[in-house]
């Protein structure tokens, strides 16, 4: 089928490619429209308790989804200095009534929002709409506050900084793009290089780098496509390209690198080139499309996942490899077949960059040493995994930006002058039954809140009930009998804010930041608590937000898995024949990536080497993407061994020796997988030089785990694990190895004459029935 391909494309090799022409110029003018409709977050479900109460809340008190933080900080003034209050009024005074704003809750009615040293304060601005759509309307906010050097008579005295999810959202939206600019400027010349390296000629180095850039362009299209009919996140600019660069560039080389190989025995006429051609599909055309069918897999894994994030990277990197296949099966020989010999043309460095020599000596020496080798290597990857037994895991939020920008410093001041618990408390969402405003329903919110702040990990309970330690369970019914009646201006705003019918809001600040392990106890402990009749309680905020995300994408986690392991092994299996290949090569793509997780965490959870990537470590990871790594890397590790193993098995075929057949293969391959890995490091590496801390962790996790792949992995383990297998690699019962068509074709027409047969019966039977 495959040399069939060769020949028809070969043929048709114009026409081809003014079809891919076409394709080309209408994804250009896509383009534009690529980042329109992307959305920040994408860890929102109904099956989380912190959605349901949050919602809950937004429907009863009008809790809205999204605000903005003016903080004022002065080293001199305090806010007992009358000139400090006037300079924050002057600076607030354009966003009341502004369009998007619905409220304004200042410091001068909530002294939470004063500091202990009372030299800074925050005033918060209530947005009416989420901050999605308040990132795009957020100049027209911003561009309502005065600095306050612009108002008051001592024009150092204060400093505003403003921070807040629409804040965060816009900040990612910026920076994605420019990390991708910034990726691509990098990549394209540093691969470039490399190929150059590799092939020696301009014109076979240039094809790869060619077809990445086609590849991209597809992918930048497909996003604007589907951001019409489908919520896309922001990331699938990001991760979906560099999979899509790193891809199109390795199937080129594999490609071009076996035409070339091809061409040399096949000759120069326009005959041999088509045989060239033909003879290029059969083999490394079949590893791609095998290759591209693994990768396929593990992204439709990350495809089944509930969460929006995952769902739209796998999508749209579906789309992506289709792509990189579709180029690189048709596009590609299509060229080829025109510049036939001239591929070769414009040598640069050529003869000098042999290195068959060396893997031919790698190659025997692991024959000789499968034990030596098999045993270090092993314990060398198993080390570099071990940091992940200690992971601790967390959702996204402003950590994943870079700690210099404006607001991301502006929430580190208020992280540090008014903590993180403040900042990011539990938020309960309390039931009562009947209306809060009953004095029952006083008294167990009493008893709950109370109960609450006895417990070490909670450092304060703020509800309608805590207003003051003095006021008893008594009192509290008396005052909120009469809600109106309410004499303090604090309390009286307190309750027209935390009630709403029988649903009221309790803020639970903790000892802990919201992403340590006591404070995740808390809420697990907060949402088994035993409850009296006619009380309910849903738990939301950071925490909350953290532990659902968390216990769902691994929960969803078994099923993807089983479906890219159960999916890649039935591919390897069709494609080798062998029961045990497929195993070893699962085992071994699973170490690679287990090595690449524990780098993970010893990077960016204990914070190693921040300083050198220029960012910030939470002392946690975030939780999605070590499961976007191994949907990712478990089908990208095999494009290095479907390649390996096809040519290994071309040399058994023809050979029937083991042993021989495995270093041949080495030999053959290991220069062009090596190199193919280089291009997905220079990649990998180049998006690890992003701001946003979610990208550089894939960037460096994919290019680390490829790098341990194609060298340790593909090198070394492989190998030397084939070597002790001996023949047991190529074993297979007989009925898989030598299927018999016409028996096969038997038992489908036994299976649909039955099925017909059945459906006969059950007609006859509810013929039947009618006369019972």
């Amino acid at each position: 089928m495959f040399y069939r391909l060769g020949g028809f494309v070969f043929k048709h090799r114009r026409a081809v490619i003014l079809v891919w022409v076409a394709l080309l110029l209408a994804g250009v003018s896509l383009i534009p429209q690529s980042s329109r409709r992307l959305q920040f977050g994408g860890f929102t479900s109904q099956r989380m308790e912190s959605v349901r109460a949050q919602q809950l809340l937004e429907e009863r008190l009008g809790v809205q989804p999204s605000s903005l933080v003016v903080l004022f900080n002065s080293p001199t003034l305090t806010v007992d200095d009358p000139e400090f209050g006037r300079q924050v009024a002057a600076s607030m005074v354009g966003l009341e009534g502004a369009p998007g704003v619905d409220r304004i809750l200042d410091h001068a009615t909530n002294p939470r929002q004063v500091s202990g040293d009372r030299h800074t304060v925050y005033e918060l601005v209530v947005l009416s709409v989420d901050a999605e759509a308040a990132a795009r309307e957020l100049d027209g906010i911003t561009s309502r506050l005065k600095e306050p050097s612009a108002v008051g008579s001592q024009p150092s005295a204060l400093r505003m900084l403003v921070t807040g999810g629409p804040l965060f959202f816009a900040e990612v939206e910026r920076l994605s793009h420019e990390d991708l600019q910034r990726a691509e400027i990098v990549a394209f010349p540093f691969a470039a290089v490399a190929l150059l390296v590799v092939f020696g000629s301009l014109v076979a180095a240039g094809l790869p780098i060619a077809l990445g850039g086609v590849t991209v362009v597809g992918i930048l299209a497909s996003i604007a496509l589907l951001g019409r009919t489908m919520d896309l996140s922001i990331f699938v600019l990001n991760v979906a390209t560099m999979l899509g660069l790193g891809l199109g560039v390795d199937y080129s080389l594999f490609i071009t690198s076996r035409f070339r190989e091809e061409l040399r025995s096949s000759g120069a006429l326009a005959g041999g080139v088509g045989e060239a051609i033909a003879a290029t599909m059969a083999t490394a055309g079949k590893a791609v499309l095998f290759s591209g069918l693994s990768v396929l897999i593990g992204l439709a894994a990350l495809a089944s996942f509930e969460f929006m994030l995952l769902r739209s990277l796998g999508i749209v990197g579906m789309v992506g490899i289709v792509l990189c296949v579709a180029a690189a099966l048709t596009l590609l020989p299509a060229i080829l077949g025109i510049l036939g010999p001239g591929v070769n043309r414009w040598p640069v460095l050529a003869g000098r960059l042999d290195s068959h020599g060396f893997w031919e000596r790698t190659a025997r020496w692991v024959m000789r040493h499968p034990v030596m080798v098999f045993l270090p290597t092993l314990a060398f990857l198993v080390l570099l995994g071990a940091p992940f037994l200690h992971v601790r895991f967390s959702a996204p939020d402003a950590n994943i930006l870079p700690p210099d920008l404006p607001s991301r410093q502006a929430l580190e001041m208020l992280r540090r002058e008014f903590g993180d618990s403040e900042t990011a408390p539990v938020l309960l969402a309390v039931q009562l039954q009947g209306g809060v405003n009953r004095p029952e329903s006083i008294s167990n919110l009493y008893d709950l809140t109370h109960t609450l702040a006895q417990d070490p990990r909670v450092a304060k309970v703020e509800s309608i009930v805590d207003l003051d330690p003095r006021i008893t369970r008594v009192q509290y019914g008396l005052i909120y009998g009469d809600p109106a009646g309410i004499a303090d201006p604090y309390g009286r705003e307190v309750a027209k804010i935390l009630v709403g019918g029988d649903v009221t809001l309790v803020r639970v600040a903790t000892r802990d930041s919201p992403v340590s392990e006591s404070t995740k106890s808390l809420v697990r402990d907060i949402r088994a608590m035993s409850l009296p009749a006619g009380v309910s309680l849903q738990v939301t905020g950071a925490s909350a937000n953290v532990i659902d995300v968390v216990d769902i994408l691994y929960a969803d986690a078994p099923r993807a898995l089983t479906l890219i392991v159960g999916g890649i092994y039935l591919i390897l299996f069709l494609m080798f024949r062998s029961v045990l290949l497929p195993a070893k090569a699962i085992v071994m793509n699973t170490l690679s990536i287990l090595a690449s997780y524990g780098a993970l965490v010893f990077i960016f959870q204990d914070g190693h080497f921040q300083g050198l990537l220029h960012f910030q470590s939470s002392g946690t990871v975030e939780a999605s993407t070590p499961i976007i790594m191994f949907c990712i890397l478990f089908g990208l590790s095999m494009d290095y061994e479907v390649f390996l193993l096809s040519r290994i098995r071309e040399e058994y075929d023809r050979t029937g020796d083991n042993t021989a057949s495995i270093a041949k293969g080495l030999e053959k391959s290991g220069k062009i997988i090596t190199s193919a890995a280089i291009i997905v490091v220079v990649v990998g590496a180049a998006f690890g030089s992003a701001e946003i801390v979610i990208i550089k962790s894939l960037g460096l996790g994919i290019a680390l785990a490829v790098f341990l792949d194609a060298t340790v992995v593909r090198t070394l383990l492989v190998p030397a694990t084939m070597r002790l297998l001996g023949k047991w690699n190529w074993w297979a019962p007989e009925w898989m190895l030598r299927p018999n068509m016409g028996q096969l074709a038997a038992i489908l027409r036994r299976a649909q004459n039955a099925g017909r047969g059945l459906v006969t019966r059950l007609k006859r039977g509810r013929r039947s029935s009618r006369w019972l």
